[in-house]
């Protein structure tokens, strides 16, 4: 056959791309479905929404674990999406700031459900810790590279810090029976955050105006 291809070969590539969109199809609903019914959400709703009977989602994952796992991706794909402010900051140090932290306080009002959801699922629990990890890195990098110049051993802690405690008052934030305006609650984080910042800056003798962009340093 030279290398040719076979019709098993085509069947082949045709179901997994039926599988790969049937997949995506039922995270879909399932997404939906948790922001209806909220993370506890049960398999039977999620097929129900997804039109079909509930031993039909296993047949595009392999079992409960992977599904959540595939809901989990999906959400936090959406949410790194929200975070261009955090990949690709501009302006001032405080424009920055209240930007990433708008995003984030943003995705999570309106995606409660769902990032509960995940927070609740099986086997998840690393993926989240990663993206976290990665506005931390991001953080980092911001503060060691070109100016201000912090060095690594201080930058990784004080950027790993400061996430914690935006995540924390965030989801402190979604509990409260009288919560902020949201746009408040970033202005505060922001000053928040920028407070400590200021003082590990001023410990290494570094000055930062935060309404001057970095660039004019």
């Amino acid at each position: 056959m030279n290398g040719s291809a076979t019709p098993g070969d085509g069947r082949a590539r045709r179901w997994a791309g039926q599988r790969a969109a049937r997949r995506a199809e039922v995270v879909e609903a399932a997404m939906a479905a948790i922001a209806e019914h909220g993370p506890e959400a049960t398999t039977e709703q999620i097929a129900g929404r997804a039109g079909v009977p509930r031993p039909a989602l296993y047949r595009h994952f392999d079992g409960l674990e992977d599904l959540q796992g595939a809901i989990a991706e999906a959400a936090l794909g959406l949410y790194s999406e929200a975070l261009a402010p955090v990949w690709s900051p501009r302006g001032t140090p405080r424009e920055m700031l209240v930007a990433a932290i708008a995003a984030h306080v943003r995705w999570l009002a309106a995606h409660t459900e769902l990032y509960r959801y995940v927070l609740r699922a099986a086997g998840v629990t690393t993926a989240v810790t990663d993206i976290r990890h990665r506005i931390a890195d991001r953080m980092t990098g911001l503060l060691t590279g070109g100016y201000p110049g912090l060095p690594a051993t201080v930058a990784a802690p004080l950027a790993a810090g400061a996430v914690g405690l935006v995540d924390g008052a965030t989801e402190r934030w979604l509990s409260s029976a009288d919560p902020l305006p949201l746009d408040e609650l970033a202005e505060h984080l922001a000053r928040w955050v920028w407070s400590v910042l200021d003082v590990a800056l001023r410990e290494v003798a570094i000055e930062l105006d935060p309404d001057v962009p970095l660039t004019a340093g």
